[in-house]
Formats: C-alpha cells, structure tokens, sequence
C-alpha cells in the first residue's frame, strides 16, 4: 500500500503510495511518514518531499481529508518543497483541492516534479 524513505543524497523523503484506502488505512502511513520526516529532520530541515501515487485511484473524501493532515504536518518539519505525481487529471483535481499548502505542487510527471524539487519553474 505505501512505502517511505529518505534519500539524504537528494535530501528527499519519497512516498509511494497505491490502491484505493479505508480511513484505518491512513493511520500507518502517518506514523511512518513522521517518523522518516523526523529521521530527515534530524540530518537537514530543508527536505523536500516527493509522493508517487500513479497507482492511487482517487480516494473517498474521507480518506483524502486524512491524507491532507498528513500533509499539513509533514510540511510543518521543513522549510523544502513537496511534489506529488498522480495518475490522472481527477487525481489531480482531488489532490489540489485536498492538499493546497504554498510549497506543494502537484504532477501529471515525475520529471516536471523532480524539476520542481530542484528549484526549475
């Protein structure tokens, strides 16, 4: 269903995210995303964050309402930006609507979000 980890070479923390959730789904990948973000906290306080969710079919509100608490407390332990990378255009619809935050942008692309994240545009 997910997976997190932080590359210090690129000072990113990476999320892989698919399948379509139940809110009790939410709860694992808060705790794993803290403890990364903090983990990458330790070594910098500039990461940036990069969400791959090109298997994640839109969600049910209440679980997109869940994800974007995750968001807004992620971003609060960096000064860095975060890129998410969706599937398609709904996915990107729901995913700006859910987890607007002035240093989040979301992709149809991984190479227009890792360029993103390195400062370009």
């Amino acid at each position: 269903m997910f997976s997190v980890h932080y590359d210090p070479g690129a000072n990113c923390l990476k999320i892989s995210v698919r399948g379509f959730w139940k809110p009790e789904d939410v709860a694992p990948l808060a705790r794993e995303v803290g403890r990364k973000a903090m983990e990458a906290r330790a070594i910098r306080d500039d990461f940036n964050a990069l969400v791959e969710s090109f298997d994640f079919p839109v969600q049910a509100n209440d679980v997109a309402d869940l994800l974007a608490n995750i968001m807004r407390g992620g971003m609060a332990l960096t000064s860095g930006r975060a890129a998410v990378v969706v599937g398609s255009l709904l996915n990107k619809a729901q995913a700006e609507r859910t987890l607007a935050h002035p240093r989040l942008r979301v992709f149809t692309t991984m190479a227009e979000a890792e360029a993103w994240l390195a400062g370009e545009g």
